[in-house]
């Protein structure tokens, strides 16, 4: 068997990466839909996402939730920037606290091993 040349390598990756790719798009249709079913057989969620009377409750979570698909992607990575600074904030404080028991140790030669 021929070894691929890099253009045929590149053209393999390329395909793959398209299979990938079109298999999470359906993925990700075939989820979207479930929970569409899901969110429709809640009721009082949202007007015109449930099937149920708008109250002043339903109109606050209704203007809570994302409009667009790009919205909530928005919403997602910008909550998991806040969660990784909180994150980052709390190590930070436990280094502080705990940063003098971290000083560096003073290396004692045992006297057997000096002679």
């Amino acid at each position: 068997m021929a070894t691929p040349t890099a253009d045929e390598t590149r053209d393999q990756a390329l395909d793959m990466i398209t299979q990938v790719q079109e298999a999470g798009l359906r993925l990700a249709g075939s989820v979207a839909e479930s929970w569409a079913t899901v969110l429709r057989s809640l009721p009082g969620l949202a007007p015109g996402v449930a099937d149920g009377p708008a109250t002043a409750a339903t109109a606050a979570n209704a203007t809570a939730l994302p409009r667009t698909a790009a919205e909530a992607v928005d919403r997602f990575y910008d909550t998991g920037v806040q969660v990784l600074e909180a994150q980052r904030s709390a190590v930070h404080h436990a280094l502080g606290a705990v940063a003098p028991a971290l000083r560096p140790l003073t290396v004692v030669t045992p006297p057997a091993a000096r002679r």
